[in-house]
C-alpha cells in the first residue's frame, strides 16, 4: 500500500546539499539588498533580487558546464523579464508574449534536463513584467539592475564551486536533433503549458485582479508537477503554504521593523526558503508569501496587508486553472495514445 495522501504532502525529503551553497544564496540576496540601500536606490534591490534567482539553478558540473548552464538560464530569465516589461506598452500582447516564453523555457529546459524550478522562473519573471508599467525611458536602468543580480549569482556559483569536495558530473554531449529523438513529446507538452498560461494570464486581465501575476505564477508552479498526482500534491501544498504564509505576513509586516533590519529579515527568509523548497513545497510556501510581500514593499512602498486577500484569491484561482489543466493533458494524452496504439494494430493487423 502506497503512502497515505495526507502523509505524502508533508514528507520531508532530506536532500545532499553543500552548506556553501546556503551562504552563496544568503549573500547574494544581502550583496543586492545592501547595495540597493547604500546607493539609496531601492530598485536596485527589488529588480536585482530577480536576478539573482539565476543561482537556484545551481548544479555540480565541471566550472565551464556550469557557467555555460547559468548564462543561458540568465539570458532566457532576462528577455522573459524585459518581454513582460515591453508587453506593458500594447496591451493585448500580455497573453501572447507569455505563452511564447512558457513553451520555449519548457522545451528547451526538458531537452537540457535541466530540472527544478525548471522554467518556472522565467515565466513568473514575465508575469511579474507585465503587471509593472514602467516608461521606456526608465527600462535601461531597470535592466541593468536585472543583469548585476544575474553576474552577481554568476561569481557566487563560480566561488561556490570550488567548495565541493566530490567530483562535478560529467555532462555528456548530445544534440538538438538527438534530444528532440529521445523525448518526441516536448513539443506537444510545450504547446499545452504554454496555451494554459496565455489563458491564465487572459483570465487572470479579464477578472481585473489587483496583481494578476499571482494567478498565473500559481498555475505555472502547479503544471511543475510530473504528473497528475504531484499537480495536485503541488495545488494543496501551495494553498495551505500560502495561508500559513499569510499569517506570518500579517506578523511581519505589522512589526516596527526599520528598512535594515526589513532587509536582514528578506535575507534569512531567502535562505530558509532555498532549504525548504528543497524539502517540502508547502513549508517553502510558509516563507515564500511574506518575502514576496516584503521584496514588493521596498519598491512600491505601500502597506501590504490590505493585498494579502487578493494574494490568496490570485493564488487560489491559478491553483484551480493549474490543476485543471493538468487533468485535462491527462486524460487527453490517454486518448491521443488510445488512438495510436489503435491504429498501430490495425497496421500490424493488414501486413
Amino acid at each position: 500500500m502506497g503512502i497515505p495522501f495526507l502523509k505524502e504532502l508533508f514528507h520531508w525529503n532530506k536532500p545532499k546539499l553543500n552548506p556553501f551553497q546556503l551562504i552563496g544564496a544568503g549573500l547574494c540576496m544581502f550583496t543586492v539588498l545592501f547595495t540597493g540601500y547604500f546607493l539609496d536606490n531601492m530598485a536596485i534591490a527589488s529588480f536585482g533580487s530577480f536576478g539573482i534567482f539565476v543561482f537556484l539553478y545551481y548544479h555540480h558540473l565541471p566550472l565551464q558546464n556550469l557557467l555555460l548552464r547559468l548564462s543561458a538560464i540568465g539570458l532566457f530569465v532576462f528577455v522573459s523579464f524585459l518581454l513582460g516589461l515591453l508587453s506593458t506598452h500594447v496591451s493585448w500582447l500580455a497573453p501572447l508574449v507569455v505563452s511564447i516564453i512558457a513553451f520555449t523555457g519548457r522545451v528547451f529546459f526538458r531537452l537540457y534536463n535541466i530540472t527544478k524550478p525548471g522554467v518556472f522562473f522565467g515565466v513568473m519573471v514575465a508575469a511579474m513584467g507585465t503587471s509593472i508599467h514602467l516608461p521606456l525611458s526608465a527600462l535601461p536602468s531597470t535592466a541593468l539592475y536585472f543583469l548585476l543580480g544575474i553576474i552577481l549569482s554568476l561569481i557566487m556559483a563560480s566561488l561556490v564551486h570550488f567548495t565541493e569536495k566530490t567530483p562535478a558530473e560529467p555532462v555528456p554531449k548530445i544534440s538538438i536533433s538527438q534530444r528532440l529523438a529521445d523525448d518526441p513529446a516536448v513539443v506537444l507538452d510545450g504547446i499545452f503549458y504554454g496555451g494554459m498560461l496565455f489563458f491564465a494570464v487572459y483570465l487572470s486581465q479579464g477578472l481585473q485582479l489587483t496583481n494578476p501575476y499571482w494567478m498565473v505564477v500559481s498555475t505555472a508552479a502547479v503544471l511543475q508537477g510530473d504528473n497528475l498526482r504531484a499537480m495536485l500534491h503541488r495545488n494543496i501544498q501551495r494553498i495551505l503554504g500560502t495561508i500559513i504564509g499569510l499569517g506570518l505576513s500579517v506578523f511581519l509586516l505589522n512589526l516596527p521593523l526599520t528598512t535594515v533590519q526589513t532587509l536582514l529579515m528578506i535575507t534569512i527568509l531567502y535562505v530558509i526558503v532555498e532549504i525548504t523548497v528543497r524539502t517540502n513545497y508547502a513549508v517553502a510556501n510558509f516563507f515564500i508569501t511574506p518575502m514576496s510581500l516584503m521584496l514588493a514593499s521596498l519598491i512600491k512602498h505601500q502597506y501590504m496587508i490590505p493585498l494579502l486577500p487578493d494574494r490568496f484569491i490570485g493564488i487560489v484561482l491559478g491553483g484551480i486553472l493549474g490543476l485543471f489543466a493538468a487533468w485535462i493533458m491527462t486524460v487527453g494524452l490517454k486518448f491521443y495514445n488510445k488512438a495510436f496504439d489503435l491504429h498501430e494494430n490495425l497496421d500490424k493487423e493488414n501486413d
